[in-house]
């Protein structure tokens, strides 16, 4: 599909990326750029991508995916708006609104489309990317006025050829949305972690219901600070209806029967609806 494509962020998310346009043969070359020579140097060496980038290499890129942590992307993309000038560019951070709003005004010739793949694993850096980590995920394309109609077309074949499933939602509404599905969950699994190491040397006796929910917790501060910094105002708004849903159950240990109808709303709403 492309000659030339640029990853700008070699981490998780870009290296995967990278990863399956080599297994699917979707580009011909595949340039990588990051602020760190380290990440440059291991994606080369785990042959993510076939050259460290240079501004020269980016002005010949007809594909760019900026992968950096939320807090950096706006920036990362118009660098790119200004050297790859007919590019399609996507950039692919789990907070949309404010990005969308700070760089739709600098689109000229390039062919922007937002996207949020939702895929990931709690590892990070270029050796935790892996070949299919796309593979069966939603794709969510965040839509502006005036998006190139053609470019929406072309990464919408590019997301199907990856096996993803794509979605179309506004931007402000899948900041909302994530803040509840995604972002409140990562601060519940930090939080609780936190909790349980201020209880001396508790953690000690913690099981695999403790592991399994709190494996997020071992995430990228990098990534989730500017998440949750970005998305503030839908965090908290999740983080105070959670503190109620939490409290309820509380309360429901003074009335025992009601209690265990509760619970078992909840379970049959996860199996009937979550674990499809």
């Amino acid at each position: 599909m492309f000659r030339y494509a640029g990853i700008v962020g070699v981490g998780l998310i870009g290296g995967s990326l990278a990863l399956d346009l080599k297994k699917h043969r979707l580009a011909e070359c595949i340039v990588g750029f990051d602020k760190s020579s380290q990440n440059l140097s291991k994606a080369i060496e785990l042959n993510i991508i076939d050259k460290i980038g240079s501004e020269e290499d980016l002005k010949r890129c007809d594909f760019v995916v900026v992968a950096t942590p939320v807090d950096v992307v706006a920036e990362n993309l118009l660098w790119v708006f200004d050297h790859a000038d007919k590019a399609i560019v996507i950039d692919v951070g789990s907070v949309k609104g404010v990005i969308v709003d700070r760089v739709k005004p600098f689109v000229k010739n390039n062919f922007y489309v937002p996207t949020h793949p939702i895929a990931g694993t709690e590892r990070f850096g270029p050796q935790a990317a892996f070949e299919g980590l796309f593979k069966d995920a939603y794709f969510i394309i965040t839509p502006y006025e005036g998006m190139d109609k053609k470019a929406i077309e072309t990464v919408k074949i590019l997301a199907g050829r990856l096996g993803m499933k794509v979605e179309f939602m506004d931007a402000h509404l899948h900041d909302i949305v994530f803040g509840y599905v995604s972002h409140l969950p990562h601060a519940i699994a930090y939080a609780l972690v936190d909790l349980v190491s201020k209880k001396d040397n508790n953690y000690t006796f913690i099981g695999g219901g403790f592991k399994d929910y709190t494996r997020i917790a071992a995430s990228s501060e990098d990534m989730w600070s500017a998440i949750f910094s970005m998305n503030k105002d839908n965090l908290k708004k999740a983080v105070e209806e959670f503190k109620h849903h939490l409290n309820k159950i509380v309360e429901l240990t003074e009335k025992p029967d009601e209690l265990k109808q509760h619970l078992k709303q909840v379970r049959l709403f996860k199996e009937n609806y979550l674990e499809k």
